[in-house]
């Protein structure tokens, strides 16, 4: 990718590392999910790669004085009771990438990377999913538009922040519940209805297949 890209265009100006598999279940009960083989999977599409392409685009970046943009998550920052495999491969990008963060700073490089602490962006697979559930469940504040988030993307590209947080009411109050009382996820847990939880990842499933992905994929 990183070779085409510099024979196309002679040069690489931004890296965007948007891309990702979800594995959204009670992993407890989920077989399939605790394969050695799916979870390699997993880690290879959403940290190996990326570290990948990082590494190879990084000369090209550097002569460029260009920008990385890696799409991470506030799964990436505090986890929760649906998401262990997801959640687990966002926290190793923003360990890898806030450190290399640090390390292009104390060697004054010229490159720099921002950070994408991102919820629950309002795509087309992510609208038909929580439609097939019950979109009232989640507050306003916590959908984030696609045109928002891809223009904060873009700004991010110029105006090089070292965290993009999007929407950010909703990923300001994760992280203070988190950080200030790890057990209310807990407590949240005790409140979610577990019928409602299984129809939210039968209808990812559904809503995968129906895109052409693989069953846990979306």
């Amino acid at each position: 990718v990183i070779d085409k890209a510099v024979e196309l265009f002679g040069r690489i100006d931004f890296l965007v590392l948007n891309h990702a598999s979800l594995a959204n279940s009670f992993l407890i009960d989920n077989k399939k999910y605790q394969q050695p083989e799916f979870i390699s999977r997993m880690f290879k599409i959403n940290v190996q790669s990326f570290f990948e392409l990082t590494f190879k685009a990084l000369p090209h970046l550097e002569k460029s004085g260009g920008h990385i943009f890696v799409t991470s998550s506030i799964a990436g920052e505090f986890p929760g009771g649906f998401y262990a495999l997801y959640s687990s491969t966002k926290h190793a990008l923003n360990g890898f990438f806030y450190s290399l963060q640090q390390e292009l700073l104390a060697r004054k490089s010229n490159v720099g990377i921002t950070i994408g602490a991102l919820g629950a962006i309002l795509t087309d697979d992510i609208k038909a999913v929580i439609d097939f559930v019950d979109s009232s469940s989640i507050p306003e504040f916590a959908k984030g538009d696609v045109g928002e988030c891809a223009q904060g993307m873009m700004n991010s590209l110029v105006l090089r922040p070292r965290t993009f947080t999007y929407p950010v009411v909703a990923t300001l109050i994760g992280r203070l519940t988190w950080y200030a009382n790890p057990f209310a996820q807990e407590e949240f847990m005790k409140l979610v209805p577990l019928k409602q939880a299984a129809a939210f990842y039968k209808a990812c499933q559904i809503r995968s297949e129906e895109s052409g992905f693989q069953t846990g994929n979306l």
